[in-house]
Order: structure tokens, then sequence, then C-alpha cells
């Protein structure tokens, strides 16, 4: 079982398993400017298969029981602000950015 760090309320086995195991998760900058709604989110640790380093991973279940997560550190800043002041019942949008040295960056925004 991964390390888990925060969520958004008590999951059952089904949410665990998508959250963190499900093949079908998609990274978040695949969806530059779309709409995501919350259903749950859950925040843990994973470790790299590859290269061994742990990492957070945000992982935002939808309801329509989709998947879409993200390792960026600025991305699950501005995700847990919204979800402190949200709790579930929030969406967001998905936007890219250009950081000062010009390296292209993805983060969130409360949708409206």
């Amino acid at each position: 079982m991964k390390n888990i760090i925060n969520k958004s309320r008590e999951l059952n086995n089904q949410e665990l398993y998508l959250l963190t195991m499900s093949p079908k998760a998609d990274s978040m900058k695949n969806h530059v400017g779309e709409r995501i709604d919350v259903s749950a989110w859950l925040l843990f640790e994973d470790t790299d298969k590859k290269t061994g380093e742990v990492h957070s991973v945000l992982s935002v279940l939808t309801p329509e029981n989709e998947v879409f997560s993200s390792i960026s550190r600025t991305f699950q800043s501005d995700f847990m602000d919204m979800a402190e002041l949200f709790h579930n019942d929030f969406a967001f949008e998905i936007v890219s950015g250009k950081s000062k040295a010009g390296r292209e960056f993805v983060t969130c925004a409360l949708a409206i």
C-alpha cells in the first residue's frame, strides 16, 4: 500500500485502487485547458521504478471515475489551496505557463 499523505475523505478499496494503481490514470499535463470536476483526491508517496526516487503524487477522481494525476509540486500546492477552501465541492481547469527561465509548467485554477 502507498504511504498516504492527505486525502479528501474516507475512500473505499475501489477508489484507492483507481487513485494509486490504475494504469488508466492520465497525467494532468495531457489535459491543459480542460475542466476537471472533483469527486475525491489523494496525495501519496510513490517510488519511481527506474530511479528509486520517492516523490509525492496527487491523484484526482472525477464523478465518472476518471483519474488524473500530477507529480508537479506547483500543481499540488495550487490544488491543495483550493481543496482547503472548497473540500470536494469544486472543479478546476488545468492551465499551463512558462517560468522566468523559459520552462513550460502545468498548474490549476478554480473553474467557475
